[in-house]
Formats: structure tokens, C-alpha cells, sequence
């Protein structure tokens, strides 16, 4: 890699961007023998590797010990919250944009499990759902591998986190529909639904913010906010296809490249809804 800038190291991680083969490129370099972060380093990779979809940022080329992808010129969707609340067209044109990764994500077995607005990418430019980028695969599931390194654990950030996934439950892509739901609420109100997000999750209280934003897309947020997963949309595709109707009553553009992940014929191979590692 020609022209390397540190971005970042952190947990034995490297992290750069610079030149490779003629394009803008990040690089994730490994920097410690410790065989737990090496597992989770090539974990990371191996969930990156299954994954093709527009709004998934691609894996480039992986070593035991570089993950390369392309540098995604704009933000995180982070950068975008600290200026203030989102308008609706746009706080949902990203939740539909997420949807539609996620849908792709799903199709191949693998729940992110750590969706948030650092993991969100967004392209300079206008706030549309092609403008989505999504990244960091580090705490996934992937029903395909031998082995959940993270099988049992509390992972996640406890705001965006849904309550099975506190409880040490993975695999489940209901999880990342809660997600989505904090995700789009988060933009519409500047702060996630739950203040006392750890309360929320153990179960000790159920104060949520007032919901955000125009009351028709509501029934999308509550649906996908319920603590139960059974009482979420069965699947990414379901959700989108709700949030798609939303957005058509308040007068928004659903039309994009993406639209096959409309298509309620969608299955995920080796995942049904309910069904956990």
C-alpha cells in the first residue's frame, strides 16, 4: 500500500487508509500474536468475505493479518447525528438503506449484531438510502461457520442493543430489526429511545422517549422496538416493505437500484426466524 495515513490503533488493531492499485483504500492490520484478537481478526474477514451487496462496503483483498476495503469518501452516520435531528425523509431514506443491507446480510446467514451509527457509512452527498454504506463485521454471526467466537456473550453497545442480545442470545436477525428501529429513532430524535439503556435491557424499567418524527412511521418504530422479538417483523424484507409504504403516504421516494430486497419472496438459507445458534 503506497502513501499510508493512521487513522487509528486500537485493541492490536491498525488502521489506515492510503493507496492500493490505483484506488482510495482502508486497511485494518493486525499488530498483536494475542490469539484472541487474532480469531476475532480473522473472524472479522472471514464474515466480510461472504457478503456483495452495493451498500455493504466490500472486502478487497484479506492475509491473515491485513483486511483491505475501499475508502468510502463522507462520514459515519455519528458525524451526521452531532449536527442535530435528521428530517424524516432523510432519517428514513437511511433506515431503508440499512434495511436493504441488512436484508442482504440475512440472505446469507449472518446478523451484524452491532448496528450503530459508527457502523453506518454515509457518502458525501445528499441523505438517500443509496447513499448507505455498511461496515465492521467484527461481533457478527454467520450460521455458516464452525464457530460463534462470541457464542454467550453480552456484546453490542447496550443503546442500539436489542434485550435477547443482552441476555447473550446471537444469531437471531430480529436483533438487528431492533437495531434498525433505534437507529431511525435516533436520527429522528438526536438521542436513542432509552436513556437508561442498561435499565431497559434488564428489564427494570420501560421508560422510552416520546416517539419521533411523523406519526405514520410510529407503527414501524414500535413494531421493531418491542422487547419481544416474536412481536417484530418476521424479517428485514418485511420491515422495509412497511417502511417503504410510510414513505410513499408522506409523499417520499422509495425508487432506487436496491429494489429486489422488496421482494417477499426472500429466504435466508439455514435461518428461520426464532431460531438461534
Amino acid at each position: 500500500m503506497e502513501h499510508p495515513r493512521t487513522v487509528a490503533a486500537r485493541g492490536g488493531v491498525l488502521s489506515e487508509t492510503g493507496e492500493w492499485r490505483g484506488q482510495n483504500v482502508f486497511v485494518k492490520t493486525l499488530l498483536t500474536a494475542d490469539p484472541d484478537v487474532r480469531e476475532r481478526f480473522k473472524h472479522e474477514g472471514q464474515i466480510a468475505a461472504m457478503l456483495d451487496h452495493p451498500l455493504v462496503v466490500p472486502l478487497l483483498a484479506r492475509t491473515p493479518t491485513q483486511l483491505l476495503f475501499p475508502f468510502i469518501p463522507g462520514g459515519t452516520l455519528r458525524d451526521l447525528a452531532l449536527c442535530g435531528p435528521m428530517s424524516a425523509a432523510e432519517a428514513s431514506a437511511v433506515a431503508m438503506g440499512v434495511l436493504h443491507a441488512t436484508a442482504h446480510l440475512h440472505s446469507r446467514g449472518v446478523t451484524h449484531q452491532d448496528l450503530k451509527p459508527e457502523n453506518v457509512l454515509l457518502m458525501r452527498g445528499p441523505v438517500q438510502a443509496d447513499s448507505v454504506r455498511v461496515i465492521d463485521f467484527g461481533m457478527s454471526h454467520a450460521r455458516t461457520l464452525p464457530l460463534d467466537i462470541h457464542s454467550g456473550t453480552r456484546m453490542g453497545t447496550p443503546h442500539f442493543m436489542a434485550p435477547e442480545q443482552f441476555k447473550g442470545v446471537r444469531g437471531d436477525p430480529r436483533s438487528d430489526l431492533y437495531s434498525v428501529a433505534v437507529l431511525m429513532f435516533d436520527c429522528l430524535a438526536g438521542h436513542p429511545p432509552y436513556e437508561d439503556a442498561l435499565g431497559w435491557l434488564v428489564g427494570i424499567h420501560e421508560r422510552r422517549a416520546a416517539l419521533p418524527g411523523p406519526a405514520e412511521l410510529h407503527p414501524v418504530m414500535l413494531a421493531a422496538l418491542d422487547r419481544d422479538p416474536s412481536g417484530r417483523h418476521n424479517s428485514a424484507a418485511e420491515m422495509l416493505q412497511q417502511l417503504c409504504a410510510v414513505r410513499r403516504q408522506l409523499g417520499f421516494s422509495v425508487s432506487g437500484p436496491y429494489e429486489s430486497a422488496l421482494s417477499p419472496d426472500i429466504t435466508t438459507p439455514g435461518m428461520t426466524v426464532g431460531e438461534t445458534a
